[in-house]
Formats: structure tokens, sequence, C-alpha cells
């Protein structure tokens, strides 16, 4: 069987030891999701046990917004300028002992130890002491289908009385396990385009979001698991109750999670499949899309007592911002368009960043990575043939909708209307749509030689040893 075509996976009668079997034929038979389904956990948890505790993006916020719903503290209690809620005071110190503040994005240190004490430090929850007052503003409106893992693990910490740590640990893996799951049935249930799919899902910006305590697990998960949905509908023609029923919830998951990703539920509505009738093929994605952004509405309205009016004094309040784009649309379509060209250049290599803003770009491991998702693209699909001009256009356009929604929601929180472009925007915010624009891209038609997928493979195991290697330089010695 050539490189890339896809025969179905082995029964579930099938033995362990003929499944283990299959893992180790020569590479050339292995389909994309046997190769994430051996690799993907190696990898997942390796970044989950390896990067430090709170030394992911705004872990301190996550940690503490999952441990006030884990307490059944829907909504934020906002003092002043500060938006938060009393919770145990072991959080503070566990955060103070590893990146020495607990200000919300605020300056983060790098605390080294030797690797033999990955483990050591354990700050217990509570004490018997009384709760303290913290100040996650960045994390206290997000909704409760953003934390349902790290909700599990604050229960299963303070029901066993593990430690700060563990219990963030626990999170960790509990995530991990919620996106190889998402991740395996998306590449499963794609038409075409696993090798690419495949490819962002094993890299480690991936990787390193799966197994952080935050939302980006369900985020990026879903955000495949929607984008093979809608490839598989529009490859098929029709809407099934099921395929209906999984976009509709992975599209109110991601919405009331990250909601700048909604337009990922639109992609089978065009083009039009041939001999469809225009309202019935529109009405699923019209009616998810809008179920869904009312629920997130709906949150939203709950949560805004606790949300800060203004973060950033020289930045207009949230509905002067909103109302300036809306009076001045060219203006801020320049401004975007400005942001996006001064940024594109190097925005590749952002993905390549790790820890809490502590691990600068690591180089050896983002021209590997991106030279395997290159290689993943050339290779190509000799069975996408739904992939036409018209399908890659309409692909493309959905990637600009998100893309133009996370520079709408920078320009509101963080700035001024004579900017010169839109500060704060990070490239790991484009990977839960990544896999659709490398799909839009890729080959149609005759596949590449086989020899393209095994270096992609290799590639991006490059990748993983240098970002492991630095992580590893970064927060320990020997």
């Amino acid at each position: 069987m050539a490189d890339g075509e896809f025969a179905p996976l082995a029964p579930a009668t099938t033995t362990v030891g003929g499944h283990l079997a299959s893992l180790t034929r020569p590479m050339s038979r292995l389909c994309p999701v046997r190769i994430f389904l051996l690799l993907a956990p190696f990898l997942y948890v390796a970044y989950a046990l390896i990067t430090p505790p709170f030394q992911n993006f705004d872990e301190n916020q996550h940690l503490y917004r999952a441990w006030q719903l884990g307490t059944g503290q829907l909504v934020g209690e906002r003092r002043g300028h500060q938006s938060g809620g009393e919770l145990p005071p072991g959080l503070g110190q566990a955060t103070l002992r590893e990146i020495g503040s607990v200000v919300p994005q605020g300056p983060r240190e790098i605390h080294r130890r030797p690797l033999s004490e990955m483990f050591a430090a354990n700050t217990p929850i509570g004490g018997g002491a009384p709760p303290l007052y913290y100040d996650f503003y960045g994390a206290v409106v997000y909704s409760p289908a953003g934390y349902l893992p790290q909700i599990a693990a604050v229960g299963i910490g303070e029901a066993a009385g593990l430690s700060v740590e563990w219990t963030m640990r626990i999170g960790r893996l509990f995530n991990v396990a919620l996106c190889i799951l998402l991740v395996l049935w998306a590449i499963k249930l794609l038409p075409y385009g696993r090798w690419p799919m495949a490819i962002v899902a094993l890299s480690p910006p991936m990787a390193a979001g799966a197994a952080s305590f935050g939302q980006d697990a369900l985020v990026n998960g879903a955000g495949l698991l929607l984008t093979a949905l809608g490839l598989r509908i529009a490859a098929e023609g029709r809407w099934t109750g099921a395929r209906a029923a999984a976009t509709a919830v992975a599209g109110v998951a991601i919405a009331l999670a990250k909601f700048v990703y909604l337009p990922l539920v639109a992609l089978a509505a065009f083009p039009l499949p041939r001999s469809t009738r225009r309202r019935s093929w529109l009405l699923p994605p019209v009616a998810i899309g809008a179920v869904a952004a009312a629920l997130m509405i709906g949150w939203m309205r709950i949560a805004a007592p606790a949300i800060v009016p203004t973060i950033r004094p020289w930045v207009p309040p949230v509905p002067e911002q909103v109302a300036w784009v809306l009076a001045h649309p060219l203006d801020f379509a320049v401004l975007v368009g400005r942001t996006y060209l001064v940024e594109l250049p190097t925005a590749w290599a952002g993905l390549y960043a790790f820890g809490d803003s502590t691990v600068p770009v690591i180089w050896s491991a983002a021209v590997p990575g991106t030279a395997a998702l290159l290689a993943a693209m050339a290779y190509g699909d000799a069975g996408a043939a739904d992939l036409t001009r018209g399908r890659r256009l309409w692909m493309l356009l959905i990637f600009a909708a998100v893309a133009l929604l996370v520079a709408t929601v920078m320009f509101v929180a963080l700035a001024t209307r004579n900017s010169l472009i839109i500060l704060g925007i990070q490239p790991r915010y484009f990977l839960p749509a990544l896999p659709l624009a490398a799909i839009a891209l890729m080959r149609r038609g005759e596949v590449g030689p086989p020899v393209m997928t095994r270096i992609a493979i290799l590639l991006v195991l490059a990748s993983h040893a240098a970002a492991l290697g630095a992580i590893l330089a970064t927060f320990y010695t020997l």
C-alpha cells in the first residue's frame, strides 16, 4: 500500500497483540491515525510533566478560575479594578515559589532546579488557613465549559490531599487525554488531508498547548474536530443527525471557551452541493452558529458583574472601541491588514516559544517543525477530489474570518485607535484553524513520493527534541 493511502483501522475484535504488531510495520504501511496514536501520548505527556507548574501561558489564572469553578462559584467577584475570588492560600504560595508573582500577566521568573528535583516542590492547598482574594481578571469571565477536566482535577486534589503542583499535573494530564481523543476522532473523520492535520497535531506547539492547565486542549482539539466534521459533511453531501449533534456540541464548547473560532462551524456550508436545496443545506450550520452565539452572549451577561471595564488606562472602554470599529470599518481593515503584513514574516516561528513568555523562540525547533508541515502539504492527497477551487477559497475565507476576529478582540482589549499595528496577537491563537489552511493549500491529485511523509515525521521528532531540550535547559540543571 502506498504511503498515505488509508486502510481502515482494525475492527474492535482485533487482539491487543495484533494492534501492537501493526504499529511495528514499516512506516510506509502506517496511516496518519496510527502514527498520531503511537506518538502523541508520549510527546504530550512529556510536555505536561517536564514543564514546571505555572510555566505555561497564563497558567496561574487558569488554575485560579478552575479552582473557583470547582468550589461552585460560577461568577467571579469584582473589587475595584480587580476581578477574581477567594481561594486557598496554597495556590498563591505555589505561584510565588515558581514564577515570583501572582499579578495577572505580570513578569515571570525562571526558578531553575536540579533535574532530580523536578517534582520536589509540593505546596499544601490550604493547611487550615483562611482563603485569600486573588485577582485573575484575564480568566474570571470564562465559562465552565472550558474547564471540565481541570475541575475534575481540583476535586481529586482536594479529596486526596494532594499538593497544588500535583493537582495541576493531574489537570494537565486530563487535558492531554481530552485533546488526544478529540484529535484522534478528527483525523479518522477527515475525508482527505489527514497528513497535514496529523503533522499539526503532532507539532510541539500543539503538544505544549494540550499539556497546559488552560483551555488550549479543548479549543485546539475542538477546532480540529470542527474542521474534520465540516469537510466530511461536505464530501458526503449530507448532514446526519449524529454529525450535526457533534458539530453543535463542539461549536458550543468552542464558542463558550474562545468564540473567535466559531466560524469553523460554517465549513460545510459552501460551496452548495448539487441537487441540494439551499435552505435545507444551510439550516444546520446557521442554527448551530446562532445557538452557540446566543449561549456565548448569555454567558457574558451572566459574567458581566465580574468584568473590569478597562484594564489598561490608555485603552478606551470596550463599548467605545466596538463603536469605533463599526463606524470606521475601512480604517479598521487597514489597521488589521497592516498588522498581519508586519507580523506574518515571523509569526510562524512564534509558535515555537514555550513557557509563559519564559522560553523564547526555539529556531532549531521552528525550522524543522515548519518544514514538516510543508512536506505534508506538498505530499498531497490522491483522494481530495472534493477539494475544488471553490472549496479551497471558502476554507481560506473561514481562516481569514478567524484571523479577523482574533485581531478585533486584541484591538478592543489592548490597542488605541492611532496604533500602527495591533499588539498582543500570539501565533498560538491560530493553531485551532491551522490544519484548515494547510489542507486548503495542500497538493491535490497524484500524491508525492512516500519518502515525503517519512521525512515529515522525522522532522517533527527533531523539532520535539529541540523544544524539549530547550525547556529542560531553561528550567533545570544537571
